[in-house]
């Protein structure tokens, strides 16, 4: 059982940062910011939650966009969300900085089932950003245990399943 997004909800909850999409059940979480859209569908009869982190539970220095947890009785799923344009490696390096807050260590074990996502507008990354895409996929699945991933704007991810 992954328990890394309990611990976060929980935390983030016990500071008293209030979300942006409160935890209740829905088949579908819709995140948006600056024209860019996240999909994500969340199954199970899952609950789900949404802090804003940029600025909100974050407020200074590197940070992504959104922290989206699901939770059921037994098991949790994270997400770190990123809206985006086109700047992919600056992206990453939001990412990276977010995981290694304070706010979210420690990072996910083996057991938990945890996501970063790139949400960009444009084709995907140019080949000086390819590299480094292709390189912190390694390192985040290796140092954070974490799926590293770039959708396009409105792309649907894969489902939350538990």
């Amino acid at each position: 059982m992954g328990d890394f997004a309990s611990k976060r909800i929980k935390k983030l909850s016990d500071s008293r940062l209030i979300p942006e999409q409160p935890l209740q059940q829905r088949s579908t979480v819709s995140l948006s910011e600056k024209g860019k859209t996240y999909k994500v569908d969340v199954r199970n009869g899952a609950k789900s939650i949404v802090f804003q982190v940029d600025g909100y539970v974050i407020t200074a220095g590197l940070k992504c966009d959104k922290f989206l947890a699901a939770t059921t009785n037994t098991d949790s799923r994270a997400i770190f969300v990123e809206l985006k344009g086109t700047d992919i490696s600056h992206a990453i390096d939001q990412l990276e900085a977010t995981i290694n807050n304070p706010c979210f260590l420690p990072y996910p074990q083996r057991n938990d089932c945890a996501r970063a996502r790139i949400v960009t507008s444009g084709c995907g990354p140019k080949s000086a950003s390819h590299a480094k895409l292709e390189k912190a996929r390694i390192r985040f699945k290796d140092r954070y245990n974490i799926e590293l991933r770039i959708l396009k704007n409105n792309q649907p991810d894969s489902p939350i399943s538990f």
